[in-house]
């Protein structure tokens, strides 16, 4: 292709790498700009459900003005779009561009498939390629500039591509036909019954499914890498990078397509369902799922675009883009609350289990009562293995001695304590992703293909696929093997092993831990959450709100404690 075509299919890649270049930057943008996890997935979801509805509109637009004139404003509408997203210092005008970005994506879209011919076996490969490798440069890009400069060089990057792309389109020329009512038609492939031929609806649906499904792996395991793990986002990129160069391999691979994407989507549940059960924090222990995950993407993505469903012209390639853009916006809408839902449980919990590690660790008394608050206060939802971190790195140099070597094992429990939580909070969500991918290839077994697409072949993918569904429950075993038990949040009412650290200090330590306990057995709570909610503001209101108590009133506290 000429030098401008390359340009404009470059351009394209770009808006459909939209999402694995954005989610890198994610992390960042929970503190950059004060906000939440449902507020991070509306970056990715506000561009990918504008961007669904605006598609099929902007294909019949491009039929009156032509691919050249759409593709122009399209990818000038998606730079200064950019630039607006990159300047701005809230979530909500962040939101608003983000979808005009998509509206001008939509148009550049559409007008690129028309301008490369993507219907016709060149343009074809060139469009497929830009899928591909798009995806496959997205987290390395996302991350590196991220890790450089900060989230907003990610929307910066994009302006100058995107002006470079409007002129290309600007230069382009498309094939143009005069239709059979006398129509000029701006169409590679002029056929009107082909044009509004109906999807067909379980290919449809599996193939919503299943973009649902990768999308749903690729923020999660950022969100899980670097808000969770604490990892670098140049780090995160290099490691998720796994799933698209798997799928490039995956591509590669023949036979029928509906065997191709049903054994792919296979693929995909059975390595997303494996990152529910990862044994601890080595990232390691991502490749082989992401692997699998990736060859199924690979496998699947091509059977659906072109062979069980058509994309011959721009009408069809907006429909399938719809398709998946579409189930991308409903998985990120339903998947983020869950997510935010389950990390503020978690992290509670993990808070409670740090409480317990304090309580029973053998250092001095007043140490307890100073350390406890200080290591918890930096445990939140947002990030909290990073924040635990550095609550212990500034208070290690308290403690000499013994003491010292008993904090280095707090330290580590309290650390192993955290990857723990942060793993229940993702599993929910993880394996919701992988059921989708599941159900994909369900509802490909029920779908009829015509006898073209019968042609043999296939083994290796069927082999691939029984692989995939081994690798759940051999992760659940490494997990129930290797993972590091649970701090055991034990019964108040109950007798319980002491510190026993010696001494009249230590002594009188037994003592107020027996008085502790009394107290939260007889406001029927753990000694944990009691201790928790006497350290912290917002565990108090929570405390408060649940109980009915507030376990900062001397006489609440004293009537728990003095009269068990």
């Amino acid at each position: 292709m000429k030098l401008r075509l390359w340009l404009v299919t470059a351009a394209a890649g770009l808006v459909l790498a939209d999402a694995s270049i954005v989610t890198l930057a994610l992390p960042e943008l929970l503190n950059a700009l004060d906000t939440t996890v449902e507020g991070v997935a509306a970056v990715i979801a506000v561009y990918t459900l504008v961007l669904a509805v605006a598609l099929l509109p902007a294909e019949r637009l491009m039929r009156r003005v032509g691919p050249r004139a759409l593709g122009t404003v399209g990818f000038v509408v998606f730079g200064l779009a950019s630039a607006v997203c990159a300047s701005a210092d809230s979530l909500t005008p962040l939101l608003i561009a983000r979808g005009v970005q998509a509206i001008g994506g939509a148009a550049g879209l559409v007008a690129a498939f028309a301008l490369i011919d993507g219907g016709a076996a060149a343009g074809r490969r060139h469009w497929l390629g830009a899928a591909v490798l798009s995806s496959a440069v997205g987290p390395a890009l996302g991350g590196a500039l991220t890790e450089a400069f900060d989230w907003r060089a990610i929307f910066i990057v994009q302006v100058p591509l995107a002006a470079v792309a409007a002129l290309a389109a600007l230069s382009g020329r498309a094939r143009v036909a005069v239709g059979p009512h006398g129509t000029v038609v701006h169409e590679t492939v002029v056929d009107d019954a082909h044009v509004t031929a109906p999807i067909r609806v379980l290919p449809a649906i599996a193939l919503a499914l299943l973009s649902a499904a990768l999308t749903a792996v690729l923020f999660l395991l950022v969100l899980l890498l670097v808000a969770g793990w604490a990892i670098s986002p140049l780090a995160a990129a290099a490691t998720v990078t796994v799933l698209p160069l798997a799928a490039i391999a995956g591509s590669r691979l023949g036979g029928p397509p509906r065997l191709r994407a049903a054994a792919g989507s296979v693929l995909v549940g059975g390595g997303v369902l494996a990152l529910a059960w990862l044994p601890d924090a080595n990232v390691a222990w991502t490749f082989v799922p992401q692997a699998l995950a990736g060859i199924g993407m690979g496998m699947a993505l091509p059977a659906f675009a072109g062979e069980l469903l058509p994309e011959r012209t721009p009408h069809d390639a907006a429909w399938l883009l719809t398709i998946r853009h579409a189930g991308i916006a409903i998985v990120l809408i339903a998947v983020a609350p869950l997510i935010a839902h389950q990390l503020d449980t978690t992290t509670e919990r993990a808070q409670e289990r740090g409480v317990a590690l304090v309580l029973d660790a053998k250092l001095p008394p007043q140490d307890k009562l100073e350390l406890a608050p200080k290591l918890l206060s930096g445990v939140d939802a947002e990030q909290p293995r990073a924040g635990l971190d550095k609550a212990l790195d500034e208070n290690r140099d308290q403690f000499e001695g013994d003491d010292a070597a008993v904090y280095d094992q707090l330290a580590e429990r309290a650390d192993e304590t955290i990857v723990t939580a942060v793993g229940e909070a993702f599993r929910p969500a993880f394996i919701i992703a992988g059921a989708l991918a599941l159900l994909a290839a369900v509802a490909l077994l029920f779908t009829r293909v015509p006898s073209t697409q019968g042609k043999r072949g296939g083994s290796p993918a069927l082999l691939l696929a029984v692989l995939a569904l081994v690798a759940p429950p051999v992760y659940a075993l490494l997990h129930a093997s290797i993972a590091p038990e649970p701090v055991t949040i034990a019964d108040p009412c109950k007798d319980r092993d002491l510190p026993n650290s010696g001494g009249i200090t230590g002594f009188l330590q037994d003592r107020v831990l027996e008085a502790v306990d009394a107290g939260a057995c007889r406001l029927k709570v753990s000694r944990e959450e009691l201790v928790l909610a006497l350290a912290d503001e917002a565990s108090a209101r929570r405390f408060k709100e649940r109980h009915g108590v507030d376990p900062r009133s001397v006489t609440s506290l004293l009537g728990g404690l003095l009269n068990p």
